[in-house]
């Protein structure tokens, strides 16, 4: 009766519900230890706490995928991954990851993964120059951009050291043509800590034809600007 409670209370909540839940039931286990690295990722016993949730019986099978996605992200493995290349751009994550639902092939859930570059960054490109702020969001496992969005994805952001502040709309710039869906976009923040939100949509392509418009629950981060 419990696991049926359970996996009821799973589905109402929505798979987006599930995944924050996966990361606060993974906590405990982590206690002891530092939760988050560097760079704003969870570390490695968390992810094991999140793997050792998604082994449960009473986890519903597409949101037991949700949560070994989000481990395979955190850890750069599995499909997809997200290594962090070698010598490459000081990047600031956004708060987590945030879910899709209805997005890879227009019936499966995906992982959105949303970062920040401070300038000067060669990368993403066209680059981001000095004093200014570039923005970047994926939707892992989905194919490529679609040339019609039907909403833009968009970075409100704030400057609280110097006041400034706008609404950075990101677009297609060439970034992995044949997948996964890559949006970004550059703000002339000038320097200083500069708080993000991040929400709207992207529309991606389908294998098959057609494409797709898949909606992240927003998310949050912040970045120093120099």
């Amino acid at each position: 009766m419990i696991r049926h409670s359970l996996r009821t209370s799973f589905r109402t909540l929505g798979i987006s519900a599930v995944a924050a839940m996966a990361m606060g039931l993974a906590a405990p286990a982590a206690a002891s230890a530092q939760s988050l690295d560097e760079l704003g990722r969870p570390t490695e016993p968390v992810l094991q706490a999140m793997e050792g949730l998604a082994e449960q019986q009473w986890i519903p099978e597409d949101t037991r995928g949700t949560i070994l996605r989000l481990v395979g992200f955190f850890r750069g493995t599995g499909e997809p991954g997200t290594p962090l290349p070698e010598n490459g751009p000081v990047i600031a994550q956004f708060a987590y990851p945030t879910i899709m639902q209805n997005c890879i092939g227009g019936d499966q859930t995906a992982v959105g993964a949303a970062t920040a570059v401070p300038g000067p960054a060669d990368l993403p490109l066209p680059g981001v120059p000095q004093s200014q702020l570039g923005f970047v969001f994926t939707a892992l496992g989905t194919e490529g951009v679609a040339e019609h969005q039907v909403q833009p994805m968009t970075v409100d952001w704030v400057n609280i050291h110097n006041g400034r502040h706008g609404s950075t709309v990101l677009t297609y710039n060439g970034i992995n043509e044949g997948g996964p869906a890559t949006l970004n976009g550059v703000a002339d923040t000038g320097p200083g800590h500069v708080l993000m939100v991040l929400q709207g949509g992207v529309t991606t392509k389908l294998e098959g034809g057609g494409d797709v418009n898949c909606v992240p629950f927003p998310t949050v981060g912040s970045a120093f600007v120099g």
